[in-house]
């Protein structure tokens, strides 16, 4: 799908022109198309498991009626496969990691396999929840993003919005470690996680909106880095790279990242994402007094204080 526009023939007047474009280009490559594979002003394409359509992006209908036809797991092994297979569908569905949970239990290490009357409700509630998926706005460049995040006593949930529009999702679970941090540091992790995950779509933009529930955290990204504490500060030198702008809105005014940060995705594993590495950082110079100033407050003995 090539170009787009307001109405049915300025879409077909941008498209158009843009093929040819490209026709050009692949001619002065000397790239090759199979005529069998090329399929001009198709209303919708399947591409890598999605439909590309005028309206939005959604899962393949292919995929969709598999999960709906599979049988029910008798092992724990099956049980994996229906979770592996259905891995690509909460960027449309985040409030399935919800429902497979009684299912995902079932495949923890040492866990016996007993399949009962929940996981028959999880996995019938699976099947109609994937013939109920929302659409996706497609990324636009030259639309502001808001990026909407909120953690709860074990998750983290994030939003990429364009227009009050769902882009994209992502969720996942708080380490042991991570579950002891304040809720500050808590909320902190799930900017740097979002960022993390939205990366390729707000890099290098002039501003990036983040909202989050917890007012405190608007007065840390105002203050000085060296004011925070030392924690705080590893988690905001790693977001440098994105131009922030964290303001305050009341939990029930951001009712799909709440939900996230409680329906997260189980992650395998106890992994802090406490450690980190900064790549290229430019520093103002400071003064001997700051630089002793901010030794002190990132020492080792002061952290584990």
């Amino acid at each position: 799908m090539i170009g787009s526009g307001d109405t049915l023939d300025e879409a077909t007047l941008v498209h158009n022109e843009n093929l040819l474009k490209l026709l050009k280009r692949v001619r002065d490559v000397n790239l090759k198309f199979n005529s069998k594979k090329l399929n001009l002003r198709n209303p919708e394409v399947k591409c890598m498991g999605h439909v590309l359509s005028s309206e939005g992006l959604k899962p393949d209908p292919n995929k969709v009626t598999a999960v709906i036809e599979m049988p029910k797991p008798t092992s724990k092994q099956q049980a994996l496969s229906l979770l592996g297979f259905i891995n690509y569908l909460p960027k449309f569905l985040p409030w399935l990691s919800e429902i497979a949970q009684p299912i995902c239990q079932l495949t923890v290490k040492d866990a016996k396999f007993i399949w009962t009357k929940q996981h028959d409700d999880s996995f019938e509630e699976i099947k109609k929840l994937v013939t109920r998926h929302p659409m996706l706005k497609y990324y636009d460049m030259n639309s502001e993003v808001t990026i909407q995040c909120d953690a709860s006593e074990k998750g983290l949930g994030a939003t990429l919005l364009q227009n009050g529009q769902p882009v994209a999702f992502a969720s996942r679970t708080l380490s042991q470690v991570e579950q002891r941090y304040a809720q500050i540091e808590k909320e902190c992790l799930t900017i740097v996680f979002a960022c993390s995950k939205f990366s390729q779509y707000i890099t290098r933009r002039e501003k990036i909106t983040v909202e989050s529930d917890h007012k405190p955290l608007q007065s840390i990204f105002k203050k000085s880095l060296l004011a925070a504490p030392s924690r705080l500060q590893r988690m905001l030198l790693r977001l440098q790279w994105y131009n922030l702008d964290v303001q305050y809105k009341p939990g029930f005014q951001m009712y799909v990242a709440d939900h996230l940060s409680r329906a997260y995705l189980k992650d395998q594993g106890d992994q802090s994402h406490d450690e980190f590495q900064v790549l290229a950082l430019e520093l103002e110079e400071i003064n001997p007094l700051d630089s002793q100033d901010y030794q002190r407050k990132t020492s080792p003995a002061t952290e584990s204080q």
